[in-house]
């Protein structure tokens, strides 16, 4: 049943990738250091180089064809279909019901926010493999018999790659070293052991995550200046609108069209209104109808794309359906968080714990300075595309909390589940196809 579903869900990237889905956000300018070898290492980005390396080298065994990122695109998904594969393996002991854990794995693998930007060209493609590598190599980690320098070092690297490929693998950094603080109190480290370990596994991303701001400083890049706010001008999303929801979020349920402009005015919608229509809906139509031919050569943005006239009323069903699973999420990830700091503090982590601390890490880094940013509302800085990682967490905290609290040992509340999932599912297929 897992191959089955994830099988459907790949076929449904393969389909959208043939039809223009890899057309993204910014895809022209993916495009551009992809094709570019000048621009692969322009650190003055958005994006750190190594999707761009390794997509550079599939530019050249292709050449400049519409192969290129329809072949990119596929290839994107299937990673991330290996990921999702693992990380099911990861998440599987850890559930009681096997019916509940296979409504998450349903449930994942059809998300419509994930299989979108698997597919759309672009390095949010690459942080749920990254995630759930550092997760595998943590894991190793955990007992006492396995916190070697070896296993640090391979976190080290797995750390070292993901910052190298997504900037936002930086804020990792921090948690780990909470961590290995924690664990050197609880297991009576020497102070020569915590500092080798910390080394081995924090050194390289540190070093690259530093020389990144020096490089984007040196040409005025993202990261340094141009995503933030300049003096004197109000931001367009605040921490009232981060925190709070809002009686405008009701026209949400709407599904509008993200490049209509009808939910991009300051201040008038929440975030976590606006993140739950991006993970429910396809808002920006990316897996929609492109209304231009595709061509290597041409201009072609998201924009172009069009939705189907019976598609909305489709989008719209998921969304309100998704809202089950929002509020699960939202209970179930300060009670899983909780959980994973009394257990950090006992030294007795678990694999949930560790993802809630990453997790929550990640998405605290994009989240919080939101406020801070150039046009935080209207340049999309709430698009749960950029909290991918955080929303693997955050959804395993719902089901762990369906399974632990809400249908424990109850065959007839886990069936119910399922099916449950398996609506969603079917309705997101019909609006993904």
């Amino acid at each position: 049943m897992w191959v089955g579903a994830l099988g459907l869900s790949f076929v449904l990237s393969i389909s959208a990738a043939i039809r223009g889905g890899y057309v993204g956000p910014d895809y022209n300018t993916h495009l551009s250091r992809l094709s570019e070898w000048s621009k692969v290492f322009d650190f003055s980005a958005t994006s750190p180089p190594t999707y761009y390396l390794l997509g550079h080298g599939l530019f050249r065994v292709i050449g400049p064809s519409n192969a290129f990122p329809v072949t990119l695109s596929i290839i994107g998904a299937g990673v991330n279909l290996v990921a999702l594969w693992w990380f099911f393996v990861y998440s599987q002991r850890r559930f009681a019901s096997r019916l509940i854990h296979l409504g998450f794995i349903f449930f994942l693998t059809f998300l419509p926010v994930r299989i979108i930007h698997a597919v759309t060209i672009g390095t949010d493609c690459t942080t749920i493999p990254l995630f759930v590598l550092v997760l595998f190599f943590f894991d190793k980690f955990l007992s006492d018999k396995t916190s070697t320098p070896q296993n640090a070092a391979l976190v080290g690297s797995a750390l070292g790659l993901a910052v190298f490929t997504k900037y936002s693998f930086m804020a990792l950094l921090p948690a780990i070293l909470i961590i290995f603080i924690c664990m050197s109190r609880t297991r009576g480290w020497k102070p020569r052991h915590f500092l080798t370990i910390s080394v081995l596994a924090l050194a390289l991303s540190s070093t690259i995550a530093l020389y990144s701001f020096w490089a984007s400083a040196r040409v005025h890049g993202y990261n340094t200046e141009k995503h933030w706010l300049q003096k004197g001008i109000p931001p367009d999303m605040n921490f009232r609108d981060l925190l709070t929801v809002k009686a405008n979020d009701v026209q949400l349920f709407r599904a509008p069209e993200y490049f209509k402009r009808e939910i991009l005015a300051p201040h008038k919608h929440s975030y976590l209104a606006l993140s739950h229509m991006g993970v429910f809906t396809d808002p920006m139509n990316l897996f929609q109808d492109l209304s231009v031919p595709q061509e290597f050569d041409s201009l072609l943005i998201p924009d172009q794309k069009t939705r189907r006239l019976w598609k909305a009323p489709v989008m719209q069903a998921s969304m309100l359906l998704g809202t089950v699973w929002t509020v699960l999420a939202l209970v179930g990830t300060p009670w899983t968080l909780f959980r994973s700091i009394r257990n950090l503090a006992l030294d007795k982590l678990e694999r949930e714990d560790v993802a809630a601390i990453l997790g929550t890490a990640y998405f605290l880094l994009l989240f919080l300075p939101i406020p801070f940013v150039h046009a935080g509302a209207l340049f999309g800085y709430w698009t749960p595309r950029l909290i991918l990682p955080a929303l693997l967490y955050f959804f395993w905290a719902a089901f762990l909390l369906i399974d632990r609290k809400i249908a424990p040992k109850g065959e007839k509340a886990a069936l119910c589940v399922v099916l449950l999932v398996a609506i969603q599912c079917a309705t997101e297929t019909v609006m993904l196809i």
